[in-house]
């Protein structure tokens, strides 16, 4: 992911002025980009958090709760990057990207995508908690590209960034299940499997008997 995103940086430039542009479609993507905003990832989590309680669904809970957490840490995460590297947006300047050269506040600048960094963050966590659900993944995943592609037809983003903030958000969310997942929720154990722990817990807290009884 560093070498595919090393890569997109030095062609950042070329690529960025040769991609088709209109204000019907940077409006659009605009709109589309509201996706991927903090105050609509963030109920996003609530509802699967406060959802799972509802039901007593603990593996939908766990959901919503390591979402919040993977959102809490990208957050962190890009505010730092962006203040360091600085970088313009591809509006900015030239449209050439240089890096200690935004002309907005440094925490907000390019590089990496906050977008891409939150929605992929989201999209991982959902992704490792319904590993065998196909249409999940799909989903997550659909959802986090779609909002990276619309910052891009924006013209918000050079491709480096939003390769960047991806590669970022998944590997944070990946952590985040690696560390906080549940492994009880895996598998609901069935009814003969219930009976035979029992058996088993009740079998070992029998007292041995002693010598000579």
């Amino acid at each position: 992911m560093g070498g595919a995103t090393g890569a997109l940086i030095a062609s950042d430039k070329y690529i960025s002025k040769n991609a088709p542009s209109s204000s019907a479609l940077t409006t659009a993507e605009n709109d589309v980009s509201y996706l991927g905003e903090p105050y609509t990832l963030l109920p996003i989590a609530a509802i699967m958090y406060f959802g799972g309680t509802k039901v007593h669904s603990d593996h939908f809970r766990e959901t919503g709760l390591l979402s919040f957490e993977a959102l809490a840490d990208v957050t962190i995460v890009q505010l730092a990057l962006k203040s360091v590297f600085d970088r313009q947006r591809s509006l900015q300047g030239q449209g050439n990207g240089e890096f200690e050269a935004s002309t907005g506040a440094r925490y907000s600048s390019s590089f990496p995508s906050g977008h891409a960094i939150e929605t992929f963050a989201l999209a991982s966590v959902l992704a490792h908690e319904y590993p065998h659900k196909r249409w999940v993944q799909v989903l997550a995943y659909s959802y986090a590209a779609g909002v990276v592609g619309a910052r891009l037809a924006a013209n918000q983003h050079f491709p480096g960034d939003v390769m960047a903030g991806g590669a970022i958000g998944w590997f944070v969310g990946d952590f985040v299940y690696g560390r906080r997942h549940n492994p009880a929720l895996d598998k609901t154990p069935t009814v003969t499997e219930k009976i035979l722990d029992h058996l088993q817990i009740g079998m070992a807290m029998q007292p041995m008997p002693m010598p000579g009884n």
